[in-house]
């Protein structure tokens, strides 16, 4: 069981933390938050089973905190913690489900008795909904909550159709929808991490929601929408859709202008996408998608003062060069640097990387997104590869290596410099990891795991030495021990073997494949190949050929 300490006063969390046997009570983990915000992302993050939250704070009060939970998280259980007797903040807190409040200071008996009782309250709820599953599938079924569930399904083009008979079943107003407008954003590419925004975007859907019921802001009285749904997507957590299905062009722009008048002439970013008029149910995951791909169209490296509004279809479709077979060799390139250590290596590689992946300026928060992807899958790819050659290593990778919103500078918007220098700090931390107390076996390892990337390259014995901070003879006499013979024959395996793969491409001429797999020499390129595997280029290729027979 999780527990969030929310107060501005440091020593008030950690008395609250002194005084509990928070074991005891089955709660094991325990998080902390200084600021309304802090507190937002840290309960959107870990949906702690306990929040113990002051009253009165600088950024947010307790009330604002108690809100977002009721909306979003009813099954968390609130402590409301106060230094005055602010009633009438209490009584909102309790009104919105707040389980007890207690005053400053804190004593201990009074403390752990009424956290005893929210965590004994909060099995008691837990056990019963398992028990009750089926009843609890049935009133979601009378809700929106269930209703948005079936939208959100409603995306996966293969699955629509049954969570679509599932929505007619469950809520008669979807019958008559015959069309529909999507619009779109993440806030993920936003700073949820500071206040200002925070509040500002708390307030824009609280109108949001009151808008799309009635069509008529500011504010926020129900969940249920005559004129369209806010969505967030439970699969994608931060993806927040708006579903139009009544007079869509005249809602959208009045959601239109309330975003404009919310966020235009602030310092915070704010995009949103918008699709086509689509068709309902058929073309409903269609218009999700170019919603989608319109938000991510906008420039994460813009101005943030002037909000963006994007309709599809986007003006150019990005450019996404991150994938392209151009910068495999700069890939390769950080992967040696980071197993010879060779820091100096690593930074103009990775600089090379991420300046030829964003090029210039302008540059979309869908070839961001790409990138931090494409690092993401590369560095479990490296990580792969190493183990494979190294089964003794470990080390474990977080989660989420790249979050955009740690991206981007004091003005909000995407610094490239930023980005590379936190790829730097995961590949510094790997690093260190595959260095840490290396044993000579080890370290032979990592050194045939470089010959392995670049076999293509001459090979010079010093520069392998030098490279990875090692006497030569000592290099090649370790080497020799570990894997049975010395290096050199051990890189003309490696070469012949990626030889092998080639010769299976009969356009290619045997001295193209000699010079592609790093032989200088097709002579010699032929005595070795012959001398590992027992044929001539040339007769093996002609087995291959007639095996496909």
């Amino acid at each position: 069981m999780k527990v969030l300490i929310i107060d501005d006063e440091n020593h008030v969390i950690q008395a609250i933390r002194l005084l509990v046997p928070w074991e005891e009570l089955g709660i094991d983990r325990i998080f902390t938050a200084a600021s309304g915000a802090e507190a937002l992302m840290t309960i959107n993050q870990e949906t702690p089973e306990i929040v113990i939250t002051d009253i009165i704070m600088e950024d947010m009060n307790g009330v604002a905190i108690m809100n977002f939970i009721a909306s979003r998280y009813p099954a968390t259980k609130v402590i409301a913690v106060s230094g005055h007797n602010d009633f009438e903040y209490v009584r909102a807190m309790l009104t919105k489900g707040c389980m007890d409040y207690l005053l400053k200071p804190l004593e201990s008996a009074p403390l752990i008795a009424t956290i005893r009782k929210v965590v004994e309250s909060w099995n008691d709820e837990h056990e019963s909904s398992l028990q009750n599953r089926h009843l609890i599938e049935k009133v979601y079924s009378l809700s929106d909550f269930y209703a948005g569930a079936q939208l959100c399904k409603m995306i996966k083009s293969r699955d629509w159709p049954g969570a679509y008979q599932k929505l007619l079943q469950s809520d008669a107003r979807f019958v008559p929808i015959s069309t529909c407008k999507i619009l779109y954003y993440n806030t993920g590419f936003f700073p949820m991490h500071n206040a200002g925004f925070v509040v500002l975007h708390q307030s824009f859907e609280e109108q949001l929601r009151q808008l799309m019921r009635t069509g008529n802001a500011p504010t926020l009285r129900s969940e249920s929408s005559g004129k369209g749904m806010l969505l967030s997507n439970p699969v994608h957590p931060g993806e927040v859709i708006l579903f139009l299905y009544e007079s869509e062009e005249s809602l959208a722009n009045s959601i239109f202008r309330l975003a404009r008048s919310v966020f235009c002439g602030r310092p915070y970013p704010f995009h949103m996408g918008s699709s086509k008029k689509k068709s309902f149910p058929g073309e409903f995951p269609e218009a999700f998608h170019q919603a989608k791909y319109a938000f991510l169209s906008t420039y994460g490296d813009r101005d943030c003062t002037a909000m963006a509004i994007a309709s599809f279809p986007a003006a150019g479709k990005p450019d996404v060069t991150l994938s392209s077979e151009k910068l495999q060799k700069i890939e390769t390139q950080i992967f040696s640097a980071l197993l010879s250590g060779h820091k100096q290596d690593l930074e103009a590689a990775v600089f090379r990387w991420v300046n030829n992946g964003l090029p210039g300026k302008d540059i979309t928060l869908f070839q961001i997104q790409h990138a931090m992807d494409l690092f993401q899958e590369l560095i479990k790819q490296w990580m792969i590869q190493i183990k494979k050659q190294n089964q003794t290593f470990s080390y474990e990778l977080p989660e989420h290596l790249l979050i955009y919103e740690k991206l981007i500078d004091e003005n909000f918007q995407f610094s490239k410099t930023i980005f590379i220098q936190t790829i730097l700090m995961h590949l510094s931390g790997l690093g260190d990891k595959l260095n840490e107390n290396q044993s000579t076996a080890g370290l032979m390892l990592q050194i045939a795991q470089y010959m392995e990337l670049n076999y293509a390259e001459p090979f010079v014995q010093s520069e392998y030495a030098k490279r990875f901070s090692l006497n030569k003879d000592y290099m090649s006499r370790k080497f020799t021990t570990t894997f049975g013979v010395n290096m050199l024959a051990y890189l003309h395996q490696i070469r012949v073997c990626h030889a092998r793969e080639l010769l299976g491409d009969a356009s290619l001429k045997i001295q193209d494949i000699a010079l592609a797999v790093g032989f200088g020499d097709e002579k010699y390129f032929s005595r070795q190949f012959k001398k590992l595997t027992g044929f001539s280029p040339s007769d093996y290729r002609a087995s291959l050929r007639y095996k496909k027979q």
